[in-house]
């Protein structure tokens, strides 16, 4: 057994040489490895995080943005409103306007039909008249000229 127990010896003596010639060897590029995996990490972290409080901002500044836009639209909304009302009433002030010229146009032209109306019936009834007046005067002269005539005739006999 001793030559078992002095090989296991030299196998761990030999194990510890190779661990410590590893060691020794892979400490600084392992060590560096390690090192950089966690400072890629670190970085990536760093700049996700960068990358999110740029997202936020943004973020804030669109919603900035949004709310400023609805401002805009309301205020446009509101001008727009309050201009076509004022359109309206002056379209309406413009509507009875010209309904007063038309019911004045209107008005002066009836008052010039009737007056025309009232002359002609004026004309029309003087003329009747004096026909009324021509006719009478026929039947009384046809009558008197008929009374004469007879009593002529009379005393001619």
């Amino acid at each position: 057994m001793e030559q078992g127990s002095h090989l296991l010896f030299w196998k761990a003596v030999n194990t510890v040489i190779l661990i410590a010639i590893l060691y020794y060897l892979l400490k600084k590029p392992i060590s560096r490895f390690i090192s950089d995996g966690i400072n890629s990490v670190v970085s990536r972290f760093e700049k996700v995080k960068q990358e999110k409080e740029e997202a936020l901002n943004l973020l804030k500044e669109a919603e900035r943005k949004s709310q400023e836009a609805k401002e805009e639209a309301e205020k446009i909304i509101k001008y727009s409103q309050e201009l076509a009302e004022k359109e309206k009433q002056q379209i309406i002030a413009e509507a009875k306007i010209a309904a007063e010229r038309v019911i004045k146009m209107a008005d002066e032209e009836i008052e010039k039909e009737i007056y025309k109306a009232k002359e002609e019936l004026k004309k029309f009834a003087a003329k009747k008249a004096v026909e009324l007046a021509e006719e009478k005067l026929k039947v009384a002269i046809d009558v008197e000229s008929n009374k004469k005539l007879i009593e002529s005739s009379l005393q001619k006999l």
